[in-house]
């Protein structure tokens, strides 16, 4: 049995030529690990110390969010409310009441592929890819009961979350957009109109570089690591990239990766990367697991009806995109 286990940089997308901005003046850059990933912030400021400043406290709120909504810290809420599943409500802050509902959003639309409850069947592949197997079609059975989003109940009246099933289990994975959103507008509020936030594949761009032009994202090839599929020129607008390529294990020749079609309890198949562009990461964030497990036919209808943009690549190589994709692409490719 052959295993190899491979992370990247997740979802490898890289803000690119920066144009020397972490050497001028008025570029600020800081990255620190939250989240369990490296979280890049370059800000544009009038000064230094003002640049710093916003950095360091775009990163404290990423501290707080993440001691909120972390599966793995022991006294974040949402670890509260995974405990007392089957059990009782938990009260929780307006932030947590905030992610739920926006993933909701997403639930519905996507007619539950994307599943903040699918913590169940994560964590059987989590284990059983760790031993070096995959699960079986009896113990998916036995899991895929306890995933359903509708079983999620919000009481905005006493702001309390009550999973129905014991043993239910909510995961913001696919919600590190909500946090974003939240960082973005702190800097907003600060003054800086001109940054990037970015978490790990997940990236906010605000205005422009300093020196005045768009900032240039590229999109990682998700089979050549050392290539970009497309370069992207953004201003305000929120991008994130799922992919094949993140986080798998190959075992007998076959590659498992991490994003669940909770319909069948199994990674999906079909689609190797799906990056979309938008104006809200609560939305982008989710949605982009979307066209992941429905295929890019589907995946683009919805993503259309929304508004936002797409790059999706099949598992034989095909490209599909919107069709403003094309007003993005960078128009100077160094």
């Amino acid at each position: 049995m052959q295993k190899h286990m491979k992370r990247f940089f997740a979802v490898a997308m890289a803000v690119l030529a920066l144009a020397g901005g972490c050497s001028r003046p008025r570029s600020v850059q800081k990255t620190e690990a939250i989240m369990g990933t490296d979280i890049t912030i370059t800000v544009v400021a009038k000064s230094e110390e003002e640049g710093a400043a916003a950095i360091d406290a775009g990163m404290a709120e990423l501290r707080r969010l993440d001691a909120m909504m972390s599966l793995y810290k022991d006294t974040s809420e949402i670890t509260q409310v995974n405990l007392a599943a089957g059990k009782h409500p938990v009260k929780v802050s307006p932030e947590m009441m905030e992610v739920v509902e926006d993933a909701r959003k997403i639930s519905d639309l996507s007619g539950g592929v994307f599943d903040v409850t699918v913590g169940p069947l994560v964590v059987l592949w989590q284990m059983k890819l760790k031993e070096g197997t995959v699960p079986s079609d009896k113990e998916i059975a036995r899991i895929k009961p306890l995933v359903n989003y509708r079983n999620v109940v919000v009481d905005r009246k006493h702001s309390t979350i009550f999973l129905k099933k014991k043993g239910m289990i909510m995961d913001f994975g696919g919600m590190k957009g909500y946090l974003a959103d939240r960082v973005k507008d702190l800097l907003k509020k600060r003054g800086i109109n001109d940054a990037v936030i970015a978490l790990a594949g997940d990236i906010w761009v605000l205005g422009h570089r300093d020196d005045g032009k768009p900032w240039r994202i590229g999109v990682q090839h998700p089979r050549e690591k050392d290539k970009v599929l497309a370069i992207l020129d953004l201003s305000d607008k929120y991008i994130s990239t799922s992919g094949d390529y993140e986080r798998f294990v190959i075992i007998e020749k076959k590659r498992y990766h991490h994003i669940i079609d909770p319909r069948t309890g199994k990674p999906s198949k079909g689609v190797i990367s799906v990056t979309l562009v938008g104006d809200r990461g609560a939305v982008i964030d989710p949605l982009a697991k979307v066209p992941f497990i429905l295929g890019p036919e589907e995946g683009l209808k919805i993503v259309k009806k929304l508004g936002a943009e797409a790059i999706i690549v099949d598992d034989q190589g095909k490209v599909y995109t919107t069709d403003g994709i094309k007003n993005l692409l960078d128009k100077n490719p160094q």
